[in-house]
This record gives C-alpha cells, structure tokens and sequence, in this order.
C-alpha cells in the first residue's frame, strides 16, 4: 500500500477516536441534567395531577351526595366554591372505607384516567389532640373525672384552647380550658350517678387562627363494665346531612342523636325508623369546625347506655393504593396542602406513584 494511503488511514483512524471521545464526553456531561429534566418534569406532572384532584369537581359534580349516579371523572372540589382547595364533604367522607356508602379505589382510579398515575390521599387535622383518663372523685350524688389534654403538631407541642363535651344518654355537660406552651392541660367533668353505661368525652382543640383538631374518648361511667367497643351496636354513615346508624341488633336501638361542634350542640330529628335502620337530619351549622354525630340508646339486657360515634366529614382517612413498598416509594413523590372542608381547615397529602 502506497505511504499516502496509510497516512490518510492512521490520520482518519485518529480523528474517529477524538470524534468518538467527544461524542463520550458530551453524553457524560449531559447525562445528568437529561436526568434532572426528566425529575423536574415528572415532579412537576405529578404536583399538577395532585391539584386537578383537589381543585376539580368530577363528573357529576354532586356525586358525593348522589350515591346513585356513575362517576365519570373523579375530583373532590366543592361544586361552586368559593376559595380554591375547598372540598366536598360528602365527596370526602365517601373515600373512607368505613362508610356505608364509600368509593371502592378501582372506581376513583378508573375515573381519573390516568392509567400510569397510581394515588394516595391523607387527609387529617393539622395537628393531634389526644386525652387520657387520669382520676376520679366520687360523691354522693355524682362522679368527677379528671382528663389530661396533649395537643401537638408533628410531636412538637402547641397550645390551644378546647371545648369539651362529655354525653352520656341524653345527659350533655360541657367545659372549657387551655393546654400550655408545652401542649399540656386538664379539664374536670362530672355524670350523675342516676346514669351508668358508655360514656364519651368530645374534644374539639383550637389553635389560631381558628385551625381545630378534634379527639373522643369512651370511658364507663358508674358501671363495672368496660365501655362499648366502637360499631358494637351501630354503625354509622354520614352523608347529605343525613346520619345513617345500621344497627347489630333491632332490640339495641339509638334513643338520643346530636351533633357537636366547637361551638354548639344540637339534637338531630329522626326521619327514618326501620328494623334495623335509622336515620337521623344532620343541620348545617355555621360554624368552622368539624361535626361529631354521637348516638346513644340502652342495651337491651343490661339496661345500660352504649355510645356510637362517627365525625363529619369522615376524616381522618386514607385512601388509595399503599405505596409501602421499597420500589413503590422511591417511584412516588407527595404533595401537601391545606384544604378547608365546610369551613374547617385540614391537612392533605397525595402521593402520586407512577413518576
């Protein structure tokens, strides 16, 4: 071979190799923020998709209220709200499981269309009240019971305010107090001694500006029984301002409804009695709070009051596929919010799978 043509051939042999190193280097360089594009992207796709969730109605727009109707598209935004992240509250209640007339994940999932975007929806208080039972003091003619209060928010402690209820049958008496900059306090009550059975202590804590919690505690009042598990004798549903309670047995009847919020207690009217169903109005009470519906009536062979108890809205809840698992979690990313639900403000937090 002639000594041109192998110098032209090492010459292109060279220049290939610097070509092809190039080609390596800028791919190199590039590759990250490709990847970073693409995270910011989907990260972005999915904040978008969390807030189509709560910034939408659905189709129908009243399908929280009507069970009947086919969801098409799903969303949880109030039909006519005033301020954005306003949500429904039947449309929220129905996304916990507990509830009689609750939607399944499959139909929610199907509705939003969005075959490669799996969810998950939390939604709860922005911060936690809880209460113990730390004495009690007989006396004659009744019995005073001795609460501590904790109020926190993510295990840090805040103070508040609260008003607390404590019902036993038809018998309601109320109280007021505060928890400290540690998020500690107390508060008294006292049950005539002519009642005995299930008791509940309603709690509702408010921090400002108005933000509330809520907790209720059963505890047995005058008897040498434990307090009624929760759904013994009555299951209750919320929904379109109607309190369904879907009794255990027909001779365990609810004899005594009301509704409490932070402000007010009333007695809700019964507009449907049947073996064993009831049914109770729910009023729409101006107040920022959430609603705590409690039923009572008399066991049957004890003669003694239980106590069934439900919130409305229905919260807190989770709801959606369970993103627990190593591959699942690190394919998601969350989003939070503060949403305000009939005037109450909660915290939500979406995960979005699929990013």
């Amino acid at each position: 071979m002639p000594t041109v043509s192998l110098d032209t051939l090492l010459a292109s042999s060279v220049m290939i190799c610097l070509v092809l190193s190039s080609m390596v280097g800028v791919f190199t360089a590039v590759q990250p923020f490709i990847e970073h594009q693409t995270s910011s992207y989907d990260a972005e796709t999915s904040r978008r998709l969390a807030e189509y969730l709560l910034l939408e109605t659905g189709s129908p727009a009243d399908w929280g209220a009507e069970t009947n109707e086919t969801l098409i598209s799903f969303g949880l935004a109030k039909e006519n709200a005033s301020t954005p992240f306003e949500l429904d509250i039947d449309k929220v209640t129905r996304l916990n499981e507990r509830n009689k007339y609750n939607l399944s994940f499959l139909e929610a999932f199907t509705a939003l269309n969005t075959k490669d975007k799996p969810f998950k929806i939390i939604i709860k208080p922005v911060f936690n009240a809880t209460v113990t039972l730390s004495s009690q003091t007989e006396e004659a003619s009744e019995i005073t019971y001795h609460f501590n209060i904790s109020t926190k928010r993510s295990n840090l402690p805040v103070a508040a305010s609260f008003k607390c209820y404590a019902v036993i049958g038809n018998y309601v008496t109320s109280n007021s107090s505060s928890t400290s900059s540690l998020g500690e306090g107390s508060i008294d009550v006292s049950l005539p001694k002519s009642l005995n059975g299930t008791a509940l202590l309603v709690i509702f804590a408010q921090i400002e500006p108005k933000i509330l919690s809520y907790t209720v505690h059963s505890f047995a009042h005058n008897s040498g029984s434990s307090p009624n598990q929760a759904g013994r004798y009555a299951t209750l549903s919320p929904l379109n301002y109607t309190l369904r309670a879907d009794l255990t047995s027909s001779s365990n009847r609810i004899l005594y409804a009301k509704v409490f919020t932070y402000d007010y207690s009333f007695s809700l009217t019964e507009t449907e009695n049947a073996s064993t169903t009831q049914c109770f109005a729910v009023p729409k009470i101006l107040d920022e709070s959430p609603m705590i519906l409690v039923g009572t009536g008399l066991n049957a062979s004890s003669s003694e009051y239980f106590a069934e108890w439900v919130s409305y809205p229905q919260i807190p809840l989770d709801f959606g596929l369970d993103f627990t698992g190593r591959y699942h979690l690190a394919d998601a990313l969350s989003s939070r919010f503060l949403v305000t639900i009939n005037s109450a403000t909660y915290e939500c937090k979406i995960i979005i799978g699929g990013t």
